[in-house]
């Protein structure tokens, strides 16, 4: 049996992660005093409504005692395991993981791990993860999954904004001269993920909300010309509006009423703070999955 599993870091709902049987490893959001679990001891409300008063949170990757002890009884049941992680770019997980599939393969060399650096962060790879379980709940053979993985990773982008340049000065994103120029402007920095690192890259910016939708419909329309044949997602941090009108306007560009929206939970979000908003979307399609309900 193959078992699926991922981290706090794909920002895929409860409810959701249990339909599909996706077990999520839990990630530490800390204040440098106290440490806290999602959904746990903190929301992402409550995180958002901190950090607006200065509270700086940071992430710590998953543990490898908490990945050692759940795949060894994985395998002590002969089940295989596919994990896939958020960005190696961004987090030291993937590492973490690869170090206890070595050890782990160590003691049983029959052992069937997959560990899956998703060089992609948030609902990016939390749908990655939702594909990956409706795949295995067809009975779809590992290599083809494993395939499917490999598609992915190499034609999805990611494409996100911030209001507020607050949370990407304190992450060390941004100079303070540039956060401080970039508030009093108005500035929007448009910024995506890159494929090879997984690494946040700046790409373009813009002055406003208004002046972000129009770029970004001028860059995806860049780079796929199957925008209206797949499954568009858009996410956001605590900005609803904003990504229902960003819905609704990738509708009528591209007459695809084909769109989820998701939100980014506490994980991504303490460095993203509430304002993000982002859409993933695929250049190439596969044939099979790039259409999907969660």
């Amino acid at each position: 049996m193959i078992k699926l599993f991922s981290d706090m870091g794909a920002d895929i709902p409860v409810e959701i992660a249990k339909k599909y049987k996706i077990q999520i490893f839990n990630m530490v959001v800390t204040d440098g005093e106290n440490e806290y679990i999602l959904n746990h001891d903190i929301d992402k409300y409550k995180l958002f409504e901190n950090m607006a008063k200065g509270v700086n949170y940071k992430t710590s990757q998953v543990s490898y005692k908490d990945f050692y002890d759940t795949f060894k009884k994985e395998v002590l049941e002969k089940n295989e395991i596919i994990y896939i992680s958020l960005s190696s770019g961004l987090s030291g997980t993937y590492n973490t993981a690869n170090m206890v599939k070595n050890d782990l393969l160590d003691e049983f060399p029959e052992a069937k791990i997959h560990i899956i650096d998703s060089l992609g962060a948030s609902f990016g790879y939390g749908i990655l993860d939702i594909k990956v379980a409706k795949m295995i709940e067809n009975n779809e053979a590992i290599e083809e999954i494993l395939k499917y993985i490999d598609f992915y990773k190499k034609h999805i982008n990611y494409i996100f904004s911030v209001d507020d340049l607050t949370y990407l000065y304190r992450g060390g994103r941004l100079n303070k001269a540039k956060f401080i120029i970039g508030n009093l402007l108005n500035i929007c920095p448009i910024l995506d993920i890159s494929k090879d690192e997984g690494k946040l890259n700046f790409i373009d910016k813009v002055r406003g909300h208004k002046a972000f939708k129009k770029k970004l419909i001028d860059i995806i329309r860049s780079k796929s010309d199957v925008l209206d044949k797949q499954t568009l997602v858009v996410f956001h941090g605590d900005c609803k509006d904003k990504a229902d009108d960003l819905k609704e306007l990738l509708i009528s560009e591209f007459n695809n009423s084909d769109v989820i929206i998701s939100g980014v939970d506490a994980v991504i979000g303490c460095h993203t703070g509430p304002t993000v908003v982002a859409m993933v979307y695929l250049d190439e399609l596969y044939g099979k999955y790039d259409k999907f309900e969660i």
